[in-house]
């Protein structure tokens, strides 16, 4: 993990501002967390911020549930975020729907 990435860890970030900080460091992907390599949906942003390296490992499922708790605190949709993502959306229009209805 990086530096950069250990110190957004280390603040609460909301996840409109998760997918605006770390969304600019992937390509936005479709139907899938990661390409494996820099491409992330909106939920593998937010798994990246909790530490995935983008892999399809064990590790992926304790990120899942870490992502999954942080937005049932914010009152976000898991099926939300994944439709508004698999229709086109960007990180940013994501984020700024979020930052609307939140």
């Amino acid at each position: 993990m990086s530096h950069q990435q250990q110190q957004l860890l280390k603040q609460d970030m909301s996840i409109s501002q998760i997918l605006r900080t770390c969304g600019k460091q992937f390509r936005q992907i479709q139907n899938r967390y990661s390409d494996g390599a820099n491409g992330r949906c909106t939920l593998g942003v937010i798994m990246s911020y909790y530490g995935w390296d983008g892999r399809d490992d064990s590790d992926a499922a304790k990120l899942l549930l870490a992502a999954s708790i942080q937005m049932k605190h914010a009152v976000v949709d898991e099926g939300l975020l994944i439709d508004l993502n698999d229709s086109g959306y960007t990180f940013d229009e994501i984020a700024d729907y979020l930052d609307r209805v939140e």
